[in-house]
């Protein structure tokens, strides 16, 4: 399967590059932190987890993307662990910008937005969480670029709101299957997607235990109405059970 995908995206690569980058927050977006607890984040940040199926989003997506910039409020001192993090799960970066100094991290987030929308004549996707200020900086950069703005993408962990302008999402296999509807990602790697959350054994990994685990097939409904309904069926079913299962405590 892997050199099949392989071969298909030398292709698609060679015939289609587009002018689009994406900017990544890292904790609860990539890297599994609980950010919002102090206790849990502080141990969080010392371990290289990430969520199921993220690194095979961004190699997917690395096909019609010219770069991946990742903005983070977490401090400069964790540079070389963050680092040796997304180097160890062969997430391939251009640029990875920490917090320093005392500005509050929605003003820093979009300070460094504006920098890197400054910088380049790309249209961006934007991906983040509801843990923090994600949605809000993306949210106000929008406002200010609305025509270089293709997607925001919404990490749902706490199940919190979010702007109309964002699409939430659960589980890395959303994000596949969203931008394959946009018309960027190719089929096989929405496929690929599904495999990954399928195989995955570890359910913390894409529900870690501090982050909202739906029991309904509600959120995931819109997947059936797709090319893709039987893999997200499958998907789907084996979510739901993981999510009942774990909020009876058994």
């Amino acid at each position: 399967m892997k050199k099949i995908l392989l071969f298909v995206s030398l292709v698609f690569s060679l015939s289609s590059y587009a002018s689009i980058s994406i900017v990544s927050d890292l904790d609860d977006t990539i890297k599994i932190t609980n950010s919002d607890d102090l206790g849990g984040g502080a141990i969080g940040v010392l371990k290289n987890d990430v969520f199921t199926g993220i690194p095979e989003f961004f190699s997917a997506a690395r096909l019609y993307t010219n770069e991946l910039h990742i903005l983070s409020a977490s401090p400069k001192i964790l540079r070389g662990k963050i680092t040796a993090t997304l180097n160890m799960k062969k997430i391939q970066f251009e640029s990875l910008t920490l917090k320093d100094g005392t500005a509050s991290k929605f003003d820093f987030k979009l300070a460094e937005l504006k920098k890197i929308f400054a910088k380049s004549s790309d249209d961006f996707i934007l991906i983040g969480d509801d843990v923090s200020q994600d949605a809000a900086a993306y949210e106000a950069i929008r406002a200010l670029y609305p025509n270089r703005v293709l997607a925001i993408y919404i990490h749902k962990v706490k199940d919190r709101e979010v702007p109309d302008s964002a699409v939430s999402y659960w589980t890395s296999f959303d994000l596949f299957m969203r931008e394959q509807m946009a018309g960027r990602m190719l089929p096989a790697w929405v496929g690929h997607g599904a495999e990954v959350i399928l195989n995955e054994k570890k359910m913390k990994f894409i529900f870690p235990d501090f982050a909202k685990c739906p029991t309904t097939p509600d959120v995931y409904s819109w997947q059936l109405t797709t090319e893709f309904a039987q893999a997200s069926n499958d998907v789907t079913q084996k979510l739901i059970q993981y999510c009942l299962s774990r909020n009876s405590g058994n």
